[in-house]
């Protein structure tokens, strides 16, 4: 993907189990151990220990402790990433999320602090570490154009303007947090029967983070900037719903981004399974 003589160094984060632990499985099989320093991103470090030895501990994988709802941790793993690999990546793979389904204020905020602040406050620590023709690759799902499709047009005009700003954004994600509390939710405009609503809403946040740091960023370092969805996959998130795909298979359409031609990418899109998606949209939620 990246033509340079050093290997690439790659940060998965929420690697040591379920979609990112098959991301990291993958990157080892596909190339040589001197290709890729591969950094297992884990809130808990023994976890990431223990994912370590299932993959054999490979010398080209190190765990690196990162909890993204917390600025200390980001702070920390950035100044470890500047210590132990030479301060700079070519990959970011923003794969950590959870899921809850209780429609309530503190279940709201504890889901956005990681799947959509995680996200911004780390790419806003890293972007300065990342290399030349790098790539940020921000994991979101279809559930966000579903829920936009069921959403007024009002709320699909804003998450959509090409003029929107990380400012405006956080305050679309706080206004829909505190409609929670205010039993307004519908009057914001969103459908309050919308599956997974507000898991939906943190992945809707995330395809519209990637437009707007892709304006902001990719100019600098010819960086590509893009958010993919894994598919419905059997992971923690859902429970290991029934009917959902292996997790290899999602890390398969996150890797296409990875390692795709850039010339064949659209930066700041939305894919999945090597498809370009809409941001609004009524899309298939099981493939």
């Amino acid at each position: 993907m990246l033509a340079s003589s050093q290997p690439r160094v790659i940060l998965v984060t929420g690697a040591n189990k379920g979609i990112g632990f098959e991301i990291v499985k993958k990157l080892i099989k596909e190339s040589p151990p001197n290709n890729n320093v591969i950094l297992l991103g884990c809130r808990d470090l023994k976890r990431g220990q223990d994912a370590l030895i299932q993959l054999c501990s490979p010398p080209n994988v190190h765990c690196l402790q990162l909890d993204v709802s917390s600025r200390e941790s980001i702070f920390h793993a950035t100044n470890e990433i500047k210590s132990k690999y030479g301060g700079q990546l070519d990959v970011l793979i923003n794969n950590a999320a959870i899921g809850e389904l209780e429609l309530a204020v503190d279940s709201a905020t504890e889901m956005f602090s990681i799947n959509y602040y995680g996200i911004k406050i780390l790419n806003e620590h890293l972007f300065p570490l990342i290399r030349e023709n790098g790539r940020v690759i921000n994991v979101a799902s279809a559930c966000g154009p579903i829920v936009l499709y069921e959403a007024s047009e009002s709320l699909q005009n804003q998450y959509t303007s090409s003029t929107l700003t990380l400012q405006q954004l956080d305050d679309l994600v706080e206004d829909f947090i505190s409609s929670i509390g205010t039993h307004s939710i519908e009057q914001l405009g969103y459908n309050p029967k919308s599956l997974y609503l507000i898991y939906s809403v943190t992945k809707a946040a995330v395809i519209s983070l990637t437009q707007i740091e892709a304006r902001q960023w990719s100019g600098a370092k010819h960086v590509l900037i893009l958010s993919v969805c894994p598919g419905f996959c059997t992971t923690d998130i859902n429970k290991n719903a029934p009917g959902s795909r292996h997790p290899e298979f999602g890390a398969d359409s996150i890797l296409y981004v990875v390692n795709t031609p850039r010339n064949e990418l659209k930066n700041g899109c939305f894919y999945r399974d090597g498809q370009l998606l809409p941001q609004i949209g009524r899309i298939n939620r099981e493939n």
